[in-house]
C-alpha cells in the first residue's frame, strides 16, 4: 500500500502493508491534522480503507485506529486458536502422567510471548 498524507504542514509519503502504513499514521498524528491525499492498493484493502473511512466520517485517523484494532484482535484469535491446539497433543504416559511432546512446550511458549505482545498492543490503542 501507498499512502500520500498531509500531517501538519509536511507531506509525507508512506509504503508498506496495509497495518503499517496505518500504525505509521497513528504514530506521526499526535494530535495534528492528518488529511488523506491519496492512497494506491490493491482491490480489496482499496475497499476495506474506503470502508473504514466511511464508518469514521472521513477521519483517517480514526479509521487507522479502528482497522489496527480490528487486525490485532483478529491476530489473537489466531495465536489463541494456535495454542488450544498444541495444547490437544497432550499425551498420557503408563503411569498416567500427562506430558507435551518433544517441541511442542517450546512453540506454546513462544506463541504464547506472540500474544503477549500483540495485547500490549491492542491495550495502548
Amino acid at each position: 500500500m501507498e499512502l500520500w498524507v498531509k500531517i501538519g504542514d509536511e507531506k509525507v509519503k508512506l509504503q508498506g502493508s496495509m497495518v503499517k502504513v496505518l500504525e505509521e499514521v497513528l504514530q506521526r498524528a499526535n494530535g495534528k491534522e492528518v488529511q488523506l491525499l491519496s492512497f494506491h492498493t490493491g482491490q480489496k484493502e482499496r475497499r476495506r480503507l474506503k470502508r473504514e473511512l466511511r464508518c469514521a466520517n472521513k477521519n483517517l485517523v480514526e479509521a487507522a485506529k479502528n482497522y489496527v484494532r480490528w487486525y490485532y484482535t483478529i491476530e489473537a484469535r489466531k495465536l489463541r486458536r494456535q495454542i488450544k491446539e498444541l495444547k490437544k497433543k497432550e499425551k498420557v504416559n503408563s503411569k498416567g502422567i500427562r506430558f507435551l511432546p518433544k517441541g511442542v512446550k517450546a512453540k506454546i511458549e513462544e506463541l504464547q510471548k506472540k500474544l503477549d505482545e500483540i495485547n500490549a498492543k491492542l491495550s495502548s490503542l
